[in-house]
């Protein structure tokens, strides 16, 4: 019988520290490069859900003011992430035109964004600018009591047509999205703001 000396690759089972330090430190290195690109990527995703809800909400008061058969106004807190949708008559109305105090704490759930009830923007995207035609017949309303702490109205009549809005959105990373909408169609889309440069 012959017996077999083990050599010294068979001796060694485990993983020596200074390899050990070394991938970690190889980890450490790989996660300090991704994270940056990762942070901007979920940042960009948020910015894009604000269009999408946006937009969202834009066909709500079309649709809400073509079944109703009543004009609707949507307007927003510029530098804020508030908006509302409320039927033209309403829009005098002191109570409408006040902002109601932010609230932190308040709990807004997924499903209720989903719903478009929650009349918010995703957390840090805000209303950045934005530049609505005017209407005079708006204009006459909002005439009396100012400005206050809405945008400017944009119009949704029963046959389907808008008002021109064009809405900035921005985030905590100063990344923006426009967002239009065309009054003779209601056709809403959005575009980052370098490529509209190009075009």
């Amino acid at each position: 019988m012959s017996h077999e000396i083990p050599g010294p690759a068979a001796e060694r089972r485990g993983l020596t520290l200074v390899e050990v330090i070394l991938v970690l430190a190889l980890l450490v290195v790989i996660g300090a490069v991704s994270a940056p690109l990762l942070e901007g990527s979920f940042s960009r995703a948020g910015l894009n859900s604000a269009a999408d809800l946006l937009r969202g909400v834009w066909s709500k008061a079309r649709l809400a003011a073509m079944q109703s058969g009543k004009t609707h106004v949507f307007r927003f807190e510029p530098d804020g992430s508030r908006f509302q949708i409320i039927a033209f008559d309403e829009l005098g109305l002191p109570e409408k035109n006040e902002l109601e105090p932010d609230d932190p704490e308040e709990s807004r759930k997924a499903v209720d964004i989903l719903r478009l009830s929650a009349s918010r923007l995703p957390d840090g995207v805000i209303f950045a600018a934005g530049e609505m035609a005017t209407s005079s017949q708006a204009n006459a309303v909002l005439g009396e009591m100012g400005g206050g702490p809405w945008s400017g109205p944009t119009m949704f009549r029963p046959d389907g047509t808008t008002t021109d809005a064009s809405i900035v959105l921005a985030n905590e990373q100063e990344q923006t999205l426009r967002v239009t909408l065309r009054g003779l169609t209601g056709i809403s889309n959005a575009a980052e703001i370098d490529s509209e440069a190009e075009q």
